[in-house]
């Protein structure tokens, strides 16, 4: 059985055995130190790949999907030449031209740290036409087989045994990442019959996109949502919910699974039973303090729908500064509870590694792993 068929088939069906996942790439660092590199934004594709191959675990390979931009008849995308400030800091500037008007991007990156956006292209209502514009030219078509294309090219480069996901903001909600989290609660309070109409649309974008990712041999798709600290439950119960609903109906129809990442604290969402609502079937991360905030990993198992396969739950703090032999320990904790609990769980980090991250400690997840499942054979 390749890891791909292992993952899937876990992930819907469980099994008597553990696997171990460890969250290599997305731009966070750790497979560009493990080939050698420093600057996160030249890591390709073979890099993540060459990085998990150095570990005994099952990978779930997640990429961004092509930019959409070009499909485009009239709107452009253009960068400023490379800035370079203090430290070396690598200073990215963009426009994004449409005959509505002109947004704009500011994306800065660190060495050994990686990138972050430092101005986001839309704040205000008064731009959201430029926006709409975008959404309708792109509703206009009717061929994504150059996404497909793309995306056959990022699974040839990891390989047809391994599982892929591909990741872009599918959420009606986060408006393509145009506005910044909080601009997007802002917006979405202000300006409500706009907010609805752009999600509606973006909806209609996803299922031609969906459709497309399938072709290319994608086994998942990525569905984000803000913790608590970003937006109430208020927004779940009137725009996370019921659109994530009709996205995952979609993408169950096309054949492929929905992974949720939730980098950030959960509750009280985890306990007013929304995530069980959304149609996810992996979902990451239940992590106490102070990663997340979680009372307890057996808490969290209790209050999230069994049929969820779950990933994650080693801070990714206790992973760079403590032991090998400590990090064994907590991995065998969380193992014998989900075991005990009857849960599915795949073991890995509470998000994606840094660069910092001990490769001594992911070795030492890796073998938990390989311990746990030995010791329950016999």
């Amino acid at each position: 059985m390749t890891n791909r068929e292992k993952l899937i088939n876990y992930i819907k069906h469980g099994g008597d055995e553990f696997l171990c996942s460890p969250q290599i790439g997305a731009g966070a660092g750790f497979d560009t130190k493990m080939v050698g590199k420093t600057w996160f934004s030249s890591t390709t594709a073979e890099d993540t790949r060459r990085a998990c191959e150095m570990f005994d675990m099952v990978p779930l390979y997640n990429f961004g999907l092509p930019d959409l931009v070009p499909l485009t008849r009239d709107i452009r995308r253009e960068g400023a030449p490379l800035e370079i400030g203090a430290n070396g800091r690598h200073i990215y500037k963009s426009s994004f031209i449409t005959p509505l008007g002109t947004l704009t991007q500011t994306t800065i990156e660190d060495e050994l740290k990686g990138m972050c956006p430092t101005k986001y292209p839309l704040s205000d209502e008064d731009e959201l036409p430029i926006l709409e514009y975008y959404l309708d030219s792109l509703l206009e078509l009717d061929d994504f087989s150059s996404v497909t294309d793309q995306i056959r090219g990022i699974r040839a480069a990891v390989g047809e045994s391994e599982a892929l996901d591909i990741q872009w903001a599918m959420q009606p909600y986060e408006l393509l990442c145009f506005p910044s989290t909080m601009d997007t609660a802002l917006l979405a309070l202000d300006c409500p019959d706009t907010f609805y109409r752009l999600m509606d649309k973006i909806l209609r974008l996803d299922e031609k996109l969906i459709s497309a990712v399938a072709a290319g041999g994608a086994d998942f798709v990525f569905l984000g949502g803000p913790g608590a600290e970003m937006v109430s439950p208020r927004y779940y119960e009137e725009f996370l919910v019921p659109y994530s609903k009709q996205v995952t109906d979609m993408v169950h129809k096309a054949g492929m699974l929905v992974y949720t990442h939730i980098c950030s604290p959960i509750e009280p969402m985890l306990t007013m039973g929304y995530y069980n609502q959304m149609g996810i079937d992996l979902f990451e991360t239940l992590s106490e303090a102070p990663v997340g905030n979680v009372k307890s990993i057996e808490d969290a198992f209790s209050k999230l729908d069994e049929r969820i396969c779950t990933r994650g739950n080693i801070g990714l703090d206790r992973l760079m500064n403590e032991t090998p032999e400590q990090i064994r320990e907590l991995s065998l904790h969380i193992l014998e509870t989900a075991k005990r609990m009857g849960r599915k769980h795949i073991l890995a980090a509470s998000d994606y590694m840094f660069y910092e991250t001990s490769v001594d400690n992911v070795h030492a997840m890796c073998a938990a792993v390989r311990e746990f499942n030995e010791k329950n054979k016999a």
